[in-house]
């Protein structure tokens, strides 16, 4: 009888210690699943119950939301990328595997992107999205590296991949990640450059009927007096700015084809040519008491085309005199820095004091044939629309970069322009 109430004692304690620990596991379990609605008066062992129900319809409520997901990016027509951390690709839809030509990618199996998608403009874009946390944009030619092997009726074919234009907008993620959405570009180029050669065929066409009708006015001027003959100087006058406007169109379509071949390069000095450029129309700025003040480095000496360079100052000028009011300042600075990478580059500001732009008309400064307010034209003489569209070819046709802004002190255009020191120096 000792020995059986001994055993039933133990049994008795081991009992309530492993009733203990349980309650105690319980407990956690509950405290882990503290989101749901604690119902004091059931028991712990009913309350974990009801919680994993819930928990499991959250679960199975949550897949189905994923499940939705991954199906709206599979049919957007973006390529959708997702990379994570370390620079492997987490997540991809079926338009980015046929845009970027992705063949070998598995969801189970992690990949550096770069082994995937040899591209070093997206590979730059998902560092500076890392770096910045700023959602980025950018446009580029895509050239595919490998060939793909197409099976047609039991027989192998080698498709070539030809270079596509595309457009990427990245975001930050949390825990370092990035995704991307990329738009193919590709078929609105090629109408842009359907639209461009009709144009440049309209002006190639429409060049020798107005110096026809040109040398015809100016032969009628010859032998019209009185009203008449105001009637022909201003019909030589419209004639004239339409040869402009067709030359202009046809330097742009040269610009474009071949930018870098259409450049004569030689060594000048910057400061030399700014106030040449300047020279051409100080006539015109004199008659509006408008005046340049140079600021920076004295003597710099670069490798440029001085006729391309010096047009770039003389249409920035020219913009700038059109817009300042009377007795206006023209600042030129000229400085050389270092960025993040230690590496120089060629500051250029142009500000001026005039009314600045629009913040409208912004976005749309440098494109071709764009007229912006007319209200801040403060004369009549105004341009074709497309001497800051030529200004921005040549600029990057020296591989350079121009923004345009208005001043936060003087209120007028601000003109900035980045060269790669190295580049202008002849250095690779």
């Amino acid at each position: 009888m000792l020995y059986f109430l001994c055993g039933l004692s133990v049994g008795l304690a081991i009992c309530l210690w492993k009733n203990y620990q349980v309650n105690i596991q319980l407990t956690d379990i509950l405290h882990s699943l503290s989101q749901f609605e604690t119902l004091d008066s059931f028991p712990k062992i009913v309350q974990v119950r009801r919680n994993v129900n819930l928990l499991n319809n959250r679960f199975y409520y949550t897949q189905l939301e994923l499940d939705l997901h991954r199906h709206l990016i599979n049919q957007i027509p973006l390529a959708y990328l997702r990379i994570d951390a370390e620079n492997c690709l987490q997540e991809c839809n079926e338009e980015a595997k046929k845009i970027l030509h992705i063949q070998r990618w598995n969801p189970e199996v992690l990949r550096l992107f770069l082994e995937l998608v040899r591209s070093y403009e997206l590979d730059q874009l998902i560092q500076q999205t890392r770096k910045t946390q700023q959602k980025l944009v950018i446009e580029w030619q895509f050239f595919p590296t490998t060939n793909y092997i197409l099976e047609k009726e039991d027989n192998l074919e080698i498709e070539n991949y030809k270079p596509v234009f595309l457009k990427a907008y990245s975001y930050p993620l949390p825990a370092r990640h990035v995704s991307i959405f990329i738009e193919n570009q590709q078929l609105i180029k090629e109408l842009s450059n359907r639209r461009d050669e009709a144009y440049s065929d309209l002006s190639h066409e429409l060049r020798t009927p107005l110096t026809s009708m040109l040398l015809l006015a100016e032969t009628l001027l010859k032998y019209t007096d009185g009203k008449g003959k105001i009637w022909v100087e201003q019909m030589s006058q419209e004639i004239n700015r339409l040869i402009d406007l067709v030359e202009n169109w046809l330097e742009i379509a040269t610009l474009d084809k071949n930018p870098y071949e259409t450049l004569n390069f030689q060594q000048l000095d910057l400061k030399q040519l700014i106030l040449s450029a300047w020279k051409s129309l100080k006539i015109l700025a004199d008659q509006e008491q408008i005046s340049l003040e140079y600021q920076g480095e004295e003597k710099i000496i670069i490798s440029a085309d001085i006729n391309r360079l010096t047009q770039v100052f003389v249409n920035l000028f020219d913009n700038s005199i059109k817009h300042s009011s009377y007795g206006g300042l023209i600042i030129v600075k000229v400085n050389i820095k270092n960025n993040d990478d230690d590496e120089k580059y060629l500051e250029i500001n142009l500000i001026d004091s005039g009314t600045g732009f629009n913040t409208n008309d912004l976005p749309y400064i440098f494109e071709r044939l764009y007229r912006g307010d007319k209200s801040r034209v403060r004369n009549a003489r105004e341009g074709s629309g497309l001497g800051l569209s030529i200004v921005k070819q040549i600029i990057e046709a020296h591989q350079g970069l121009i923004t345009a802004n208005n001043h936060p002190k003087t209120k007028g255009a601000w003109f900035q322009i980045i060269f790669p020191f190295d580049k202008l120096n002849g250095k690779n």
